[in-house]
């Protein structure tokens, strides 16, 4: 296992206007995917959004997809957070219990697999972070700015 040290912190986000969390119990990647985008299109439809929705889904889709198959999850919970920020952001959380995330750079570059780099393609910025229970990946989309 290769041990990277963490990340710095991901710049503090507007304050949270609209917040939803949930969890998963992490079966196969494309159930728990599948559960995640049920959730994320309630979600949106109350939270005001402007941003586009099937981005921020499909997201959200590939994020709970990495946990499931990398983020030692099998059999797990898999903790989903989307928030919606003064500043008209839309912060998208996942958690899972793995602390590290080897190659992180890489893979948001592309180079790795295709979930971050496609995240990125999206306009998102993507940071992670380590904490006692595992380590939390967030993706940041804007609202009508995007």
């Amino acid at each position: 296992m290769t041990i990277t040290a963490p990340p710095a912190p991901a710049p503090a986000p507007a304050p949270i206007v609209l917040e939803k969390r949930w969890t998963i119990q992490s079966l196969r990647p494309p159930q728990d995917a599948q559960s995640a985008r049920i959730q994320a299109w309630t979600s949106l439809a109350t939270f005001g959004w402007t941003g586009p929705a099937s981005s921020a889904v499909a997201i959200l889709d590939r994020l709970v997809r990495n946990a499931s198959e990398h983020g030692q999850c099998s059999g797990e919970k898999i903790g989903v957070r989307i928030a919606r920020t003064e500043a008209g952001d839309l912060l998208i959380d996942v958690i899972d219990r793995y602390t590290d995330f080897p190659l992180f750079k890489q893979a948001v570059a592309g180079h790795l697999g295709k979930g971050l780099g496609q995240i990125a393609q999206y306009g998102a910025v993507v940071s992670w972070h380590p904490h006692d229970h595992g380590k939390t990946v967030r993706a940041v989309v804007g609202g009508a700015r995007s």
